[in-house]
């Protein structure tokens, strides 16, 4: 007896089990790789959806070629088509329902929030608390984790202690994502970190047609630091309030701060914020000042300067016959307010010569006279570099004593210091505060 011919034989039985498999993996692969072109088009919940969809109608499909007493090529190439048929017909329904709904929306790209958490963030917080975005639109945070080796992310939920209705990736930094988030309603929310629910917090203002970005007009003024300059050279501030002032240094690995003196010759400190490293923000809790016109610059790059206005006093402008601004108020109390010519030209013989030399001051100790002024000579030998010394009634550097002017190296100064009453007092160079710094004997 002969075989029949079209009975399959024992090797096609066993290469079948096998091929089909093989086969179909890799029309899914390929089908879905070129749909994750699709996918990138749109949002972040209709792009799973839709990939949901796809992959049932794949297997679906696969099932009923599958399960087929025979598989032949026309199965196979029928397996393709129907693969094929699905990812389009799913693909081009979900571009049409986006174009769709940006229509609805006037054709606008999707709104973007900028949001940043800066190096120490676990404990500072994010770079803004406030957040702005328009209602009934979906719109985007784009997440800026500046903060190296630590895992963040963004949450949002409708009030402070309620579970997230949306939940953003944990990225570890640094690294960026954009977390897609779909129309919400006219309200206010809460976002926050899940992994620093209590340090990394703020609230999110949805309303009808805001402007996407950080929070309204109520924070505090924020002053820029870029390319060593700062974006203005006027502050303005309420009087007799304390308030706040964010610096947003953009420089990244340079060290800039915001200090504010009685006047430019620097004597009288009236507030003088941390050093602060770039790129991120710091925010500075500034005294309550007495109306009237100060300085301020930045203690490392003393160029970087302009005018305080508390309560809109003085007028740097041009005469017009306006009042002229109080005169300058004194806020720390002190025993004694010993006059500052701000160092140079001095006469008599100098009781001490600091030298200046690789970013250290050589000695780290003098003793002046008590009771009289005296004159202390700074030998600068860091070449480019500037460096003063400024004296403090103690290493907190809250209360100024004398300030000398910058003098950028190789050059010599002689300070006239003034009367100090005997006692041990702390000094040092306020462009580098941390390594050049010593203590002052008055005996």
């Amino acid at each position: 007896m002969t075989e029949r011919p079209d009975r399959p034989s024992p090797r096609e039985n066993l290469l079948l089990p096998i091929l089909i498999p093989v086969v179909v993996l890799a029309v899914i692969g390929a089908t879905l790789w070129l749909f994750s072109r699709v996918l990138l088009q749109l949002t972040h919940t209709a792009a799973w959806v839709t990939a949901l969809l796809v992959a049932g109608g794949i297997l679906l499909v696969s099932t009923v070629v599958v399960s087929r007493r025979q598989i032949t090529g026309a199965a196979m190439f029928s397996l393709f088509g129907g693969v094929l048929g699905v990812t389009m017909f799913v693909g081009g329904a979900a571009l049409l329902v986006g174009q769709e709904g940006a229509e609805e929306h006037g054709g606008e790209a999707p709104a973007v929030l900028a949001l940043v958490a800066p190096e120490g963030a676990a404990v500072d917080g994010y770079a803004t608390t406030e957040l702005t975005a328009p209602a009934q639109v979906p719109f985007t945070i784009a997440f800026d984790n500046q903060d190296p080796g630590v895992l963040h992310n963004v949450a949002l939920a409708v009030q402070e202690g309620d579970a997230p209705f949306y939940e953003g990736e944990l990225i570890t930094g640094p690294a960026t994502i954009d977390y897609g988030i779909e129309p919400l309603e006219t309200a206010d929310y809460f976002f926050f970190c899940t992994v620093h629910p209590t340090t990394m917090t703020g609230t999110l203002r949805v309303a009808e047609g805001a402007e996407p970005g950080d929070g309204g007009g109520e924070g505090p003024l924020t002053v820029v630091a870029a390319e060593l300059e700062f974006d203005t050279d006027t502050i303005e501030l309420p009087a007799d309030t304390p308030t706040q002032i964010v610096m947003d240094n953009k420089d990244a690995g340079v060290p800039h701060n915001i200090a504010i003196y009685a006047d430019d010759t620097l004597a009288e400190v009236l507030f003088q914020g941390e050093l602060f490293t770039g790129p991120g923000e710091i925010t500075y809790d500034i005294p309550a000042l007495p109306a009237g016109e100060y300085y301020f610059h930045c203690d490392v790059h003393p160029n970087m300067n302009g005018t305080v206005i508390v309560g809109g006093a003085g007028g740097g402008g041009g005469g017009g016959g306006e009042e002229p601004p109080p005169e300058t108020p004194t806020v720390t109390a002190s025993p004694m307010e010993p006059p500052d010519d701000g160092g140079g030209g001095g006469s008599g013989e100098a009781v001490a010569t600091i030298v200046a030399v690789n970013l250290l001051f050589d000695p780290t100790s003098f003793t002046v006279p008590a009771g009289e002024p005296s004159i202390v000579t700074m030998d600068n030998q860091d070449g480019g570099i500037p460096h003063n010394i400024a004296i403090y009634t103690d290493d907190t550097a809250t209360e100024s004593l004398f300030v000398g002017e910058l003098v950028t190296g190789p050059t010599s100064v002689d300070y006239e210091i003034p009367a100090l009453d005997a006692g041990e007092y702390f000094f040092r160079c306020d462009v580098h505060p941390t390594t050049m710094l010593g203590t002052v004997t008055a005996a």
